[in-house]
């Protein structure tokens, strides 16, 4: 009989505050709640760990994440740090100069728009440092890439190549590719990318797991499963990296094709619980599938009701008729559906879908993510239609990019409906979070700051992203614990009750107890999964013997 007791801390159990300040583990089991003393006597002689002020909680659970990204471009060239275009472009004569092979493809991501005239990295930058080779680089929203004239003609892609219909080529002024492109555009090049094989992936699947085990993470949602464009399918990555003892709770998510259509929805379905069967048996439950309604407002690709001020209106990569038809095939099938929504015109068109297919969504936990954009005449409809938010709150601050981009884009009044979580708890919806790693960093306790303040942290000087839209700190944490353990998982994690699975996240300290500004500075100190102390990131001297995740390199 393995028995753990955590105790010297307030405890959160996943919906409140309680009054209690210990919590006894036996068998990978919480078999006591309640006072030090009362938790004792109901396991006596347990092993004790303090949390010396820390807060006490369940684990956090990540409801949008790409492991398989992170690992993918540990792999190649990452140029999230480099801050400029000179640093892009330095990065990757280095990394192209450090290759074996002098004819291998330079891959990797990370730029930024903002680090480029225009927003628009250009081919011929990347000519002068990579000439002779073809790259493809992913931007830091992975909506996008930068390739360079080999590449392009690889690809087959000139002045006389079409937009696809989900995605653009930026061209010059004389019609030319330019180098970027935007979303399914990057797949024209990617398509014919030699791919990196399971076996390789593997490993920075798991130091990802471990990365994320150390931030109090043991469950989480891969994103989107299936090869598609530049990114592989990477289910059978993760079948090899289980195998060889990634610890965690992962689930998946798989891609719903965008060239699908009506007639092919129920081939689709049946293939989705065909799939969810393997995974089940693999230990990588994948009963979701992941449905893309549109781009990022950035690009001007998000899906918005009223356009942008050069009169578009972004992309939608599925008609009405189809969303509906999968929506309510999965959803007949017990598949609840995971969707990427950015704009209030996805959102609409999510929420159409899943109150058309009436009972089944009930049935199921269909989740919209991002939600950058909402309509407030939609934010009663999630609760009565059951639809769950999946929260990106790190994001709902006035960063540079939402001042100087996309507020310009959005106009005032669209500017206010931003990630409007406090309203949409308020209307009685049902909150999870994650994170979206790589895109953005995968710490929760910084997102739950800035869903209680509504500011960037170490930004105090800068006004809240609509301050009406703040959640209280028990709201935001409870949607980080048992509202995303629920969505992705059998709801055994993510309680602190007696019955529950013992997942914890204790704390360096009590977020209750200090300033709202300080919350996104908390950190997890150390990590429970099914009983098991596995990571001690903070005070390792305190259980020696434990397990140390290991640091994810692309978290270097």
């Amino acid at each position: 009989m393995s028995a753990l007791i955590v105790s010297g801390g307030p405890v959160f159990d996943g919906i409140r505050l309680i009054d209690a300040d210990a919590v006894g583990v036996r068998d990978g089991a919480i078999v006591a709640v309640g006072s030090r003393a009362d938790v004792r006597a109901a396991l006596p002689g347990a092993p004790e760990h303090d949390a010396a002020g820390g807060l006490i909680a369940p684990s956090f659970a990540d409801a949008h994440v790409h492991l398989g990204l992170v690992a993918l471009e540990g792999l190649d060239c990452t140029l999230d740090d480099t801050g400029s275009e000179q640093a892009c472009l330095e990065r990757v004569r280095a990394h192209a100069a450090a290759l074996a092979d002098p004819q291998a493809w330079v891959r990797g991501g990370g730029w930024r728009a903002e680090w480029f005239a225009g927003g628009t990295p250009s081919r011929q930058a990347l000519d002068a440092v990579v000439p002779d080779r073809p790259v493809l680089l992913l931007d830091s929203d992975r909506h996008g890439g930068w390739a360079n004239s080999r590449a392009l003609a690889l690809a087959g892609i000139d002045r006389t190549t079409p937009d696809p219909p989900d995605g653009r080529i930026v061209r010059d002024a004389d019609g030319d590719p330019q180098g970027t492109l935007r979303e399914g555009a990057v797949d024209l090049v990617g398509r014919i990318a030699p791919q990196p094989t399971p076996e390789a992936l593997a490993p920075g699947i798991r130091a990802a797991a471990d990365h994320l085990l150390s931030l109090g993470i043991t469950g989480w949602q891969e994103a989107a499963l299936a090869s598609f464009g530049s990114i592989p399918d990477f289910t059978d990555a993760y079948h090899l990296a289980l195998h060889a003892g990634l610890r965690g709770r992962p689930t998946g998510a798989i891609w719903v094709p965008r060239g699908l259509t009506v007639d092919a929805v129920a081939e689709f379905v049946a293939d989705v619980r065909a799939r969810a069967e393997r995974g089940d048996a693999a230990g990588f439950p994948t009963r979701t599938a992941k449905l893309m309604l549109d781009g990022i407002i950035e690009s001007k690709t998000a899906a918005l009701q009223g356009g942008y001020p050069d009169g578009s209106s972004g992309l939608r990569y599925f008609p009405d008729e189809v969303v509906h038809a999968v929506v309510a095939g999965l959803n007949a099938a017990g598949i609840p559906v995971h969707v990427h929504a950015i704009g209030d015109a996805a959102v609409t068109q999510a929420l159409d879908a899943f109150a058309a297919a009436g009972p089944a969504a009930r049935g199921v936990r269909n989740h919209i993510a991002h939600l950058q954009v909402v309509n407030p005449i939609d934010v009663p409809r999630f609760a009565a239609t059951g639809t769950t938010v999946n929260a990106q709150a790190l994001w709902a601050c006035r960063s540079e990019v939402i001042r100087t981009v996309t507020e310009p884009l959005l106009g005032p009044e669209r500017s206010a409906w931003q990630f409007p979580f406090g309203s949409l708890s308020r209307s009685g919806a049902t909150l999870a979070m994650g994170s979206d790693w790589p895109v953005s960093e995968p710490e929760p306790w910084a997102a739950i700051g800035v869903a209680v303040t509504r500011q960037e942290a170490g930004h105090p000087e800068v006004a809240p992203l609509v301050a009406a839209e703040a959640l209280p700190l028990e709201v935001a944490l409870a949607a980080y614990t048992s509202g995303s353990h629920a969505l992705i998982g059998d709801g055994s994690a993510g309680r602190l009750q007696v019955g529950a699975a013992a997942d914890l996240a204790i704390a360096d300290r009590n977020p209750f107890a200090a300033d709202a500004a300080e919350i996104t500075h908390t950190r997890t100190a150390w990590t429970v999964v099914a009983g098991e102390l596995v990571s001690d990131r903070a005070r390792p001297e305190r259980t020696a013997g434990a397990a140390a995740a290991s640091a994810c390199p692309a978290c270097a």
